[in-house]
Parts: C-alpha cells; sequence; structure tokens
C-alpha cells in the first residue's frame, strides 16, 4: 500500500467523472495495466449499487435492491476524474461479493484474488456492534491473510473503508462509528501494514443511491481511489 499524508481526501464537489470502455487493442493495453478492486462488506452495505456507480455512473432511487449471489465481475474500464482530465484509473475489473458468505470468506478473497485495492462498504445505519464484529473477523483474517500470502500484501495498493449510507444516521452517530472503526483497524492491521499505512486508511461516508445530495460524497471515494491507483 502507498503511503499517505492525510487519513482522508477532501471532498470535491467541483470534480467531474467520466467513464469508457476501450475496444480492441486499447482494451488489451488497459486490461494490461487495469487494476482490480474488490469490494467486500455485509450484506445490504451497498455493495452492488457501488460498484455499478463506480462502472457505470448510475445511482438508483432508494428501494431499488438485488441480491448478489455469486462473484459478479466487470468488464475492462477507464475513469477519467477532474476537469483537466489528468486523473486515469484504468480499472481491469471490479469484483462485487455476496454478502451473505461473511467478513472471513470476503478477507480470503484478498489471497485468492490478490486485488490492487479493497473497498470495504458499511451500512452506517446497522447497529454499531453488529457492524464493528463484522470489521473485526474480517480484519483478523487478512491480517493472516496477508501474512501467508506476500504476493497479495505487495500487490495491495488501497484499502478504503466507506460507511455508506450516510443520510440515514445523525453527526454524532457518524463520529461514533467512524472511531470505532478506526480503533479496529489501528487493533488488527497495525502489524501487517505498519502503524502509519493502518492509521491512515481513508474512512469516507458515502450515499449510493439517488438523494437530492447529489453524487459529491460518492465521487469522493472514488476520487481517493484514483488518486491511490492511477499510474
Amino acid at each position: 500500500m502507498s503511503a499517505r499524508g492525510k487519513a482522508t481526501s477532501p471532498i470535491t464537489e467541483d470534480r467531474t467523472v467520466r467513464r469508457g470502455t476501450p475496444k480492441g487493442l486499447a482494451r488489451l493495453r488497459t486490461y494490461a495495466k487495469g487494476k482490480e478492486i474488490l469490494v467486500v462488506g455485509p450484506s445490504t452495505a451497498g455493495k452492488s449499487k457501488f460498484a455499478e456507480y463506480l462502472q457505470l455512473g448510475r445511482l438508483h432511487p432508494e428501494g431499488e435492491r438485488e441480491m448478489t449471489y455469486g462473484l459478479t465481475k466487470s468488464p475492462t474500464f477507464v475513469l477519467t476524474l477532474g476537469t483537466d482530465g489528468r486523473l486515469v484509473l484504468n480499472v481491469r475489473r471490479t469484483v462485487d461479493t455476496p454478502g451473505q458468505t461473511g467478513p472471513v470468506q470476503h478477507a480470503s478473497l484478498v489471497g485468492q484474488r490478490k486485488p490492487h485495492a479493497v473497498v470495504i462498504m458499511i451500512d452506517s445505519s446497522k447497529p454499531v456492534a453488529a457492524t464493528v464484529n463484522w470489521l473485526r473477523l474480517f480484519c483478523n483474517r487478512l491480517d493472516t491473510v496477508l501474512r501467508k500470502s506476500h504476493p497479495a500484501r505487495k500487490k495491495l495498493r488501497e484499502i478504503i473503508v466507506v460507511l455508506n449510507k450516510r443520510d440515514k444516521v445523525s453527526d454524532d452517530e457518524s463520529e461514533e462509528l467512524t472511531a470505532k472503526v478506526r480503533d479496529v483497524l489501528k487493533q488488527y492491521l497495525s502489524v501487517i501494514l505498519g502503524a502509519e499505512q493502518a492509521k491512515t486508511i481513508p474512512v469516507l461516508e458515502c450515499i449510493s443511491i439517488q438523494t437530492s445530495e447529489g453524487s459529491a460524497l460518492i465521487d469522493n471515494v472514488l476520487t481517493c481511489l484514483a488518486e491511490q491507483l492511477a499510474g
């Protein structure tokens, strides 16, 4: 994972996000240098909605939900962010995971797939104790996976925790969850990643449905991913 000076990127509403699907030789070149993004998290956290927005830019109205029963892989695509178009993220594929398989299995996928980035989707509206327990089990297993697999640890460049459904919780509730998430990251990942790396894992708020607040929060997550994976 790359070093960072700050725990999170600032929210930037003026960034534009453009998506493209390369064809022919361009697709092969994009695939070769592209990054794999693994999206994990418990059921109802919004993994599929996030993965779809990442690839297609679609936000659906609240209430629309489809169950994910197996690993869902996207085709190769390109994200270009910013009005100047200088921030480009080539995505080999995103991998969306079924939430019902559990945190231990999700962490084991990191060893199996060796992604460049892991996006941990959290449902902010769920009871904090249950959410923290899921994350604790995931991080405990991830520590073991990365210890045993040097290739997976070397390839992994970014971990982001996304606190989805920010519109469903108060400021105090969001701050409480953020603090507890950071405690878990520090407790379980400081040894394998280093204390500074674990401390600076981004924990970002998100809304992955259509709301009057627009797409600023979810676009900020995309920007953070691109800043760490571009190139």
